[in-house]
Order: C-alpha cells, then sequence, then structure tokens
C-alpha cells in the first residue's frame, strides 16, 4: 500500500482531506513536519517512507499578511517547498503541491496550463515561487487551484 504523507494538515485544505478515511495517509502538522528545518523533514521522511508527499503546508490566509510579512511569506511557501523538494528528490518521492490560480493574471478565467503567468500580488508570487522548485524536479505534479474566501 502506498503511503502518501499530507503536509500541513491541520490547515485549510488539510482539514478537508483529513475527513477521507484512507489508510495510506499520513498527516502530519507544522509542528510534526516544519517544513523550514530539514531535520524534521528527513526524520519524517525516514520514518514513514511515503511514496509520494501532498503538500499542502505553506501561507494563505488573510492575503494582507503578503503584503506586511514578507519574509513570512518567502520562508513559508518558497524556501519551505524548495527544501521539501530537496530533501523528497533524496529519496525519490513525488511531490504534489498545491498551488494557486493566482499565478495567472485573473483577467479572463478558464486559465490553462500553458497560459501566460502573472502574479499580481506578493501571495500569487510566493506560490509561483514553490512552483519553481517543484517544477525542476521530475517526480512532481503541480495543482493550482481557484478557491475564494467562502465557500
Amino acid at each position: 500500500m502506498s503511503k502518501i504523507l499530507v503536509t500541513g494538515s491541520n490547515g485549510r485544505f488539510g482539514k478537508v482531506i483529513r475527513s477521507i478515511n484512507d489508510k495510506r495517509l499520513i498527516f502530519r502538522s507544522k509542528k510534526e513536519f516544519n517544513i523550514l528545518s530539514n531535520r524534521s523533514i528527513i526524520n519524517n521522511l525516514k520514518r514513514f517512507k511515503p511514496k509520494s508527499i501532498l503538500h499542502l503546508a505553506g501561507l494563505s490566509r488573510p492575503m494582507e499578511i503578503h503584503e506586511k510579512d514578507i519574509i513570512k511569506s518567502i520562508n513559508l511557501n518558497i524556501i519551505g517547498t524548495c527544501n521539501l523538494v530537496k530533501e523528497a528528490s533524496k529519496f525519490g518521492i513525488k511531490v504534489i503541491y498545491i498551488s494557486s490560480s493566482y499565478v495567472y493574471p485573473g483577467k479572463k478565467g478558464n486559465y490553462k496550463e500553458e497560459d501566460a503567468l502573472k502574479p499580481w500580488n506578493n501571495y500569487s508570487w510566493s506560490k509561483l515561487g514553490g512552483e519553481c522548485a517543484v517544477q525542476m524536479y521530475k517526480n512532481s505534479l503541480i495543482i493550482r487551484l481557484c478557491t475564494t474566501e467562502k465557500p
């Protein structure tokens, strides 16, 4: 049975994924899996030996935080993702990165993968920064979700 390690399992999407009753999913919170610590990443990968990582950890809401605290935004969405990709690549673990449709200009909708990217705020720049590291690793998948403040 292939194990899937889920980072950021106490966040917005993590809580939804937690509702799926699948024994393959290994949920790790920020305290259990610190993407800013290579040691934490390595320890988790060695302990659980996942085939894939569903990377949900990062900084999203409130949007203003990305303007007020760019260091936090850079650390969690870019550097943390880079750390995860570097260590996962050493173990040959697939990385599934949840990004955002905010990387598109937001003018027309119904974007395709081939459409030009044009981040328009610090949040979208930070998600695109994370995508860059994931894109370099061939054993990866980037999913750009379109979300709203309220369902």
